[in-house]
């Protein structure tokens, strides 16, 4: 296993943490003029992030508001996106006030995005021997990995290095923007090249190379022996111009030109005066109460949760004002194979009633993709099938066309009896992938 090199530059994917803690807490949390969940979320998982690794240097990127160099580019990019939610956007300033009172350094550059001043903020410094740890969930930045840069996914404490990225996807740091190139990406509107995945990809990095390198060996390519090895030099001949975009919209840029450097990224201390009016304003009762009593819930945190240590552990739960339930989870299942989706297929046949609901990437369903189902059969008996989570340390998934597949003739089913939490959404979701 990766590990942790001492008092490392910590550099935090500000905007993946927003929509991750967006998401996760409830959205009833408010002050009684804005919301106020993915503020408190993203302060939650800063306070964990800074007990569980020690330093001195840190910044927090965020995206700035505005289009970026690869709009200019490639005018259809990001293109499938829903706009930011108004009850997000207007968490933005009192967040940033916050990590500001907090004393970390801040950063929004305008024209570029986070991952691009993350990646040259982190090659600066790797170029200087300094040791680099980069907070996302965002495998893109698999491709900054090298001797002095690693990365963690908080939300499962994986910790990839060089060695972790060659386990994860087969290929080293060097050739993960080539894999992107080919794969592309559905949710950024990566053209790609047409039929090639993950496991096509990493058969010709594998097999003879870099983007540049498969075309001047495209001969090669139908001896590598993989299902439909013999038509992919043609598809990558037809489409080498969406090839060779989509590795300039993929790779992030090292030379953003930035007013702050590594030895620059201080950690401050807390304005304690500002935390303890911001906190008034958010309500973050618990929070406000450890400050006013002399505590340090700005920097306190539980190891696994989140929540603050000792008398505080139950601040979170305070501050959304709802009650604690311990939830029984030993039933509960996440289905990566066919087998295990074959038994819970015949137990939601023989289900009298069972209940059902989509994960998908957008709180639109004109756009959404579907990422994941779940069903439920009685209380406590749960089970969950990802079939195109995209994040860094994602599990090898079940082809979604073939879990639709075999689903098709039970969700169709009038004679079924079936529930599900918000069908409103869920059945145009479903439409769009030509279930009725």
């Amino acid at each position: 296993m990766a590990s942790i090199p001492e008092n490392p530059l910590i550099l935090i994917d500000g905007s993946s943490y927003l929509y991750r803690a967006f998401h996760a807490y409830p959205g009833t949390m408010s002050n009684g003029e804005i919301p106020t969940n993915a503020v408190y979320g993203v302060v939650n998982m800063l306070r964990s992030m800074m007990r569980q690794f020690a330093s001195d240097r840190i910044a927090v990127v965020f995206d700035a508001k505005g289009k970026t160099f690869r709009d200019d580019m490639y005018p259809e990019y990001k293109a499938n996106r829903p706009p930011m939610p108004d009850d997000l956007r207007c968490q933005i300033e009192p967040l940033h006030n916050v990590i500001r009172a907090m004393g970390l350094p801040l950063i929004c550059i305008p024209g570029v995005e986070a991952d691009d001043v993350i990646g040259t903020l982190a090659y600066q410094a790797s170029q200087q021997g300094m040791p680099v740890l980069i907070s996302t969930g965002d495998k893109d930045m698999a491709q900054l990995v090298d001797d002095n840069i690693t990365l963690i996914n908080t939300m499962t404490n994986v910790v990839m290095d060089r060695d972790g990225v060659i386990e994860k996807f087969g290929i080293p740091p060097e050739l993960i923007i080539d894999y992107l190139a080919l794969m592309g990406d559905k949710v950024d509107n990566i053209p790609g090249v047409p039929g090639v995945g993950d496991k096509t990809a990493t058969a010709l990095l594998q097999g003879i190379g870099g983007l540049s390198t498969l075309y001047e060996r495209l001969d090669d390519i139908a001896a590598l022996g993989f299902r439909g090895s013999k038509t992919m030099a043609k598809k990558l001949v037809d489409n080498k111009d969406n090839a060779m975009l989509s590795y300039e919209l993929a790779t992030i840029k090292l030379d953003v030109a930035l007013e702050e450097t590594p030895a620059s990224l201080l950690k401050a201390e807390p304005d304690m005066d500002a935390l303890i009016k911001l906190f008034g304003q958010l309500t973050f009762k618990s929070w406000l109460n450890e400050l006013l009593e002399g505590g340090s819930a700005v920097i306190e945190a539980d190891e696994t949760t989140g929540a603050r240590s000792g008398s505080s552990s139950k601040a979170a739960q305070a501050d959304m004002d709802t009650s604690a339930v311990k939830i029984d989870r030993s039933q509960y299942a996440t289905i990566l194979d066919e087998a295990t989706f074959k038994e819970w297929l015949d137990k939601l046949k023989a289900a009298e009633l069972f209940a059902f609901d989509t994960e998908t990437d957008s709180l639109d369903y004109m756009v959404a993709n579907l990422v994941g189902l779940s069903f439920a059969t009685e209380e406590g008996v749960a089970a969950y099938v990802p079939v195109a989570h995209d994040y860094l340390d994602a599990p090898q998934q079940l082809d979604r066309d073939w879990v639709l597949a075999q689903l098709k003739p039970i969700l169709e089913d009038d004679s079924q009896a079936k529930v599900g939490q918000n069908l409103k959404y869920d059945a145009p979701c479903l439409r769009a992938t030509a279930l009725r």
